[in-house]
């Protein structure tokens, strides 16, 4: 989140703005809830306070829709048709990159992210004014903020996730790792497809392979070539009208050249007068020549004419054999339901399709070779993963049981188990869950089987410690983790939360006065009814007020002098 910013919600929230790698503004204007709110954080640990009802959820439901939760018409106050939040976000240059690869322009080093959701249920999510999915939202809010709720351990608590939980201790190199197993296994699977298509279509050729011999040697045997029908068509209409032809083409020769009155005859004594006529006249010359020219022209068309009529005589029988193989490919045609080009086609695959039944196993065992050497590879690299995430799995246990002592837990062992899964899958052959045993002599058992709601929240704190160190979310914001918890533990957890506030910003929602005496700044949230109308505001605690207000969180509202000086204790315990 950015620096500075503000919460604004329209509706449950008028918008909702916050920004800060640290959150340092927020405000709230709602009608009908927060008439108007506006916060000043600072850095390290924050705790939010008031009584139950006063609106603290408020807050937190604003932050939820700026990060991609679901939304729902409940959220929009009476009277108001949509509601909207919004946010200003500072950014690092690795996140910069991903905005632009998205398409969204950046300018500086923050972005604003905008939420709307209507009666209708028409719902929209923005980047710097540029529309994004809730996906894309999900995506970029969750290196922003993290929100660590009472329910928010089933996440951490399912074993689906665990081996996301250690692989965001790897390094880049087994970072690049692990993206080489992906990329593996996506060939692997590619070829593994094509062999299997390969397979099975060589098995429907097998089963029809004599029916593909019939068709193959019925098609072949007439020997078909492209155009051939075309060129039947013309043949047959030329010697069905063989005769007709002659006689035109009989004629035509007799005026063009077969006697003395024919055509080329008259040109020759006209071009020779023409010529005669040159000797007084140049331009006669001229026009002698391209007389002459005219002639060499009709005499060609003459000759190639009479070369064409010595193919004219044609019988009966040459009649019948062009009609006969022109009903032979009608036939044919009509028999496969195909063009001629497309039978041909057709001929070419059916060999095709018969010779892939002896070749189809070279194909299949060059891919199969193929196939082995991308397993080699991944088997490798999968090694080298495992290698990796065992190294890490030590770690995690002993930071795990180091932090798990402090929280009272001292009897806790805790495994991280990774079995080899048969299947290839885009994290190698691993398989991780995290075992626990929280008490001396009961055995470990997978970390869902957890039955105390405190034993829960500990380990979730314990878990969210560990993590907050690799996945740089610069923001936690805590709801009420401490339910069921009591006593020097309630201390702990609160010593715990001010000592990551050191380096991550601490948000935290809490009853626990122990809580709130630990933290370096706290809001008290109230609710008050003015001119009919139930209105929340909040207010930053002064070091007197956070006093009194802890005072209140162990007593209720009967406050004494003790009391006070109890809180005032608490406070100044740091």
């Amino acid at each position: 989140m950015g620096r500075t910013g503000i919460i604004t919600p329209v509706a449950v929230l008028n918008p909702i703005n916050i920004s800060g790698s640290t959150v340092s503004k927020a405000s709230l204007h709602n009608k009908d809830i927060i008439d108007e709110l506006d916060i000043e954080f600072e850095k390290g640990f924050i705790v939010l306070t008031g009584e139950t009802g006063a609106g603290k959820s408020i807050i937190l439901s604003g932050i939820n829709l700026l990060i991609g939760e679901k939304a729902s018409v409940d959220m929009i106050r009476d009277g108001e048709e949509n509601l909207v939040a919004q946010g200003v976000f500072d950014i690092d240059e690795e996140q910069k990159k991903k905005l632009e690869a998205m398409g969204i322009d950046i300018d500086g080093d923050e972005i604003i992210i905008r939420r709307s959701y209507s009666r209708n249920g028409k719902a929209r999510a923005f980047v710097n004014n540029v529309r994004i999915t809730l996906t894309d939202l999900k995506e970029i809010a969750s290196t922003l903020v993290d929100i660590v709720g009472q329910h928010s351990h089933q996440m951490l608590l399912n074993k689906n996730n665990h081996i996301k939980l250690l692989d965001s201790f790897l390094n880049k190199d087994e970072k690049d790792l692990k993206e080489n197993l992906v990329n593996l296994l996506s060939q692997y699977r590619e070829i593994d497809i094509k062999i299997e298509n390969i397979e099975k279509e060589r098995k429907e050729t097998l089963e029809k392979k004599e029916f593909y011999e019939y068709q193959l040697e019925e098609i072949e045997k007439l020997k078909l070539k492209d155009g051939e029908d075309e060129l039947l068509e013309a043949e047959y209409k030329r010697v069905f009208n063989a005769e007709k032809i002659r006689e035109k083409v009989y004629e035509s020769l007799e005026y063009l050249k077969d006697d003395d009155d024919s055509a080329l005859s008259l040109i020759t004594n006209s071009i020779r007068n023409i010529e005669y006529l040159g000797k007084y006249d140049e331009r006669y010359t001229e026009l002698a020549k391209r007389m002459e020219n005219a002639y060499y022209e009709l005499e060609d068309c003459a000759n190639e004419i009479e070369n064409i009529s010595k193919g004219i005589d044609v019988t009966e029988s040459d009649l019948d054999k062009i009609a006969g193989r022109m009903n032979t490919l009608k036939r044919i045609k009509e028999k496969y339901k195909r063009t001629l080009p497309e039978l041909i086609a057709y001929r070419e695959d059916l060999k095709e399709k018969l010779s892939d039944i002896d070749s189809g196993d070279f194909k299949t065992k060059e891919l199969k070779k193929e196939l082995n050497k991308i397993k080699t590879e991944y088997d490798k690299i999968a090694e080298k993963m495992t290698n990796s995430r065992k190294e890490i799995a030590i770690k995690i246990e002993n930071e795990l049981l180091n932090e798990l002592k402090f929280l009272n837990m001292e009897d806790a062992k805790l495994k991280v188990q990774i079995n080899k899964l048969e299947k290839m899958t885009n994290d190698g052959y691993d398989e991780v869950e995290f075992f626990i045993s929280t008490n001396v002599g009961q055995d470990l058992k997978p970390l869902s089987k957890i039955a105390s709601g405190g034993e829960v929240s500990r380990v979730m704190l314990a878990l969210k410690v560990i993590f907050s160190k690799v996945d740089n979310i610069p923001i936690l914001i805590f709801d009420e983790i401490d339910t069921g918890i009591g006593g020097e533990t309630v201390r702990k957890i609160a010593l715990k939360l001010k000592e990551i506030g050191d380096n991550t910003q601490i948000i935290s929602i809490t009853h626990s006065p122990v809580r709130a005496s630990k933290a370096s700044q706290q809001f008290y949230i109230e609710k008050y009814v003015e001119n009919s109308k139930t209105i929340s505001r909040v207010k930053k605690l002064s070091a007197e007020e956070r006093i009194k207000e802890i005072g209140r969180m162990l007593v209720g509202e009967k406050i004494n002098n003790e009391v006070l000086e109890i809180a005032n204790k608490m406070l100044n315990e740091g």
